[in-house]
């Protein structure tokens, strides 16, 4: 939020955690996404805390602020702890989750009082450094605007930044000394060739939060993280085996931070993980936040591994909603999908969601993979009738969005107006028994164009926000692209190439 004292004042005043710190070097922290989300964020909290951990530099954060697309919102856009506008600070950082807010990126930068182009700005400017979950996949439409990227899990790069830092060295220089860490990438030293991606060592397992306040999404809930990475092969997810393997801490490690720290006097406890459900030690580690009074709260359930003790100990930490994931319409999609579930762990979880007056059951789901057909939804109408039957049931649906770095990498898009008719169908089968929600087919399509692009790419869908933001302004900016750059024309294949050149690698 901008630092108006109407807006910040009572958001810091109600968070817990608030670290209020000046150091020779000022660093700012942004989150290119409201409060509510960023609050919703360990790693960002992670690298907020890493930040902040070293005598010679601070960090403060800056977000979205909530009335930022209105007419009457004034900047610059300042940092929440101490009101500083961006272009005040030795270096601005992003965190960054989401390809639909690489636009958001680029805003911050303008508005902070930063041109957003890295081309346009001077040696006098601060260096703008990325990382977050979405690097993890594509960075290359995030090269425009930053001047390095940390690819993957930040924390063993990170500690080489903050001794960059410490050494204040000029901006050529500095920038220099990151293309030489591993798992960063300069996009005006190194150009398309990206870096592997960081997979962090286990001694940095469990992540732990910063702070807890009422306005994020997940309302005075302290997070925690249990395990990192994922045993499992789903072949249409980033954080999978064996990229991304499971490491996971000893139960003790994880259970003595709930007697420390912000989780000490924390009313609720997330547990968070790409996996938490596949950590052997899950019910021991909420039995112990039940048996401390403490609510609790799951990143991800399997609707494999759940029983009788498990949905009793959720129930003793306040849930009053089961949530699973599908992720495809039918048991024929989860089998090439590799998902590894059947419909009969869907019909048990309902059961137990009704042994244990649950509100509701909650169901993720996937519609537009490649190979489905209409029988796969008549498979999905049929199973969400049935659970229905036992247990209040909700369904979100999202379109499929090819990622780099998976087996479906190269998958094309679903057509538009096909993913839109599968997905009303779905909800006009269910509408009189179950509560069907969806996202939208054209902002999955602007998402898998920014997913599966080069720079040029990140470009356009800057000159789409700034034209008005809207789906035909993104389309048109991407056709223009297509015209004017045959590289990119076949997104997934030219990122793909791009990416499977891995050039750093033999470098380093």
């Amino acid at each position: 939020m901008s630092y108006n004292p109407r807006r910040s004042a009572p958001v810091l005043a109600t968070e817990r955690g608030t670290l209020y710190r000046r150091a020779p070097q000022e660093l700012v922290l942004c989150y290119p996404n409201h409060y509510r989300v960023a609050g919703a964020s360990l790693g960002l909290q992670v690298v907020y805390r890493i930040l902040n951990s070293r005598a010679a530099v601070s960090c403060e954060r800056a977000v979205l602020p909530d009335d930022c697309f209105e007419p009457s919102w004034r900047g610059p856009l300042r940092s929440m702890e101490h009101g500083q506008p961006l272009g005040a600070f030795s270096s601005v950082l992003f965190s960054i989750a989401y390809e639909l807010d690489i636009p958001h990126l680029a805003w911050m930068l303008q508005a902070g009082g930063i041109a957003p182009l890295a081309a346009d700005r001077s040696d006098s400017a601060p260096p703008i450094i990325a990382g977050g979950p979405m690097t993890q996949s594509n960075v290359l439409p995030l090269g425009p605007f930053v001047d390095a990227v940390v690819v993957g899990e930040a924390e063993d790069a990170l500690e080489s930044v903050l001794d960059a830092y410490e050494a204040d060295l000029p901006k050529a220089e500095f920038l220099k000394v990151l293309s030489e860490i591993n798992g960063v990438w300069v996009p005006s030293l190194h150009g398309d060739a990206v870096p592997n991606v960081l997979v962090a060592r286990g001694a940095h397992i469990p992540a732990h939060g910063v702070w807890t306040s009422p306005d994020s999404e997940f309302r005075n809930m302290a997070l925690l993280e249990t395990s990192r990475g994922c045993p499992r092969y789903c072949k249409f997810c980033v954080v999978r085996a064996p990229a991304s393997p499971m490491r996971s801490p000893e139960l003790d490690r994880v259970v003595s931070a709930l007697d420390s720290g912000i989780y000490r006097d924390a009313a609720r406890v997330g547990f968070v993980g790409a996996a938490v459900s596949d950590w052997p030690f899950i019910k021991p580690a909420l039995r112990a936040a039940v048996e401390r009074g403490k609510g609790v709260g799951i990143s991800s359930l399997r609707a494999d591994m759940l029983d009788e003790e498990f949905v009793e100990l959720l129930h003793l930490g306040g849930y009053r909603t089961l949530t699973v994931a599908s992720d495809a319409p039918s048991q024929r999609m989860r089998g090439k999908m590799m998902k590894g579930l059947r419909e009969r762990h869907f019909r048990k979880v309902a059961e137990l969601a009704r042994t244990f007056r649950m509100k509701q059951m909650k169901m993720y789901l996937i519609l537009g993979l490649p190979q489905e057909e209409d029988r796969d939804l008549d498979e999905l109408i049929d199973l969400c009738n049935d659970l229905s039957t036992r247990v209040p049931l909700a369904i979100t649906i999202s379109p499929f969005v090819p990622k780099l770095h998976t087996p479906l990498a190269e998958t094309p898009f679903e057509h538009i107006p096909t993913v839109m008719r599968r997905l009303k169908r779905v909800q006009k089968a269910l509408r009189r028994r179950v509560d069907v929600r969806f996202d939208s087919p054209r902002w999955a399509w602007i998402e898998y164009r920014l997913s599966q692009g080069g720079q040029a790419t990140g470009l356009a869908a800057w000159h789409a926000f700034e034209a008005g933001g809207s789906f035909s302004d993104y389309k048109r900016a991407f056709n223009a692209l297509d015209k004017s750059d045959p590289l990119e024309q076949n997104a997934a294949a030219s990122a793909a190439q791009r990416h499977g050149l891995w050039a750093l690698q033999g470098a380093r």
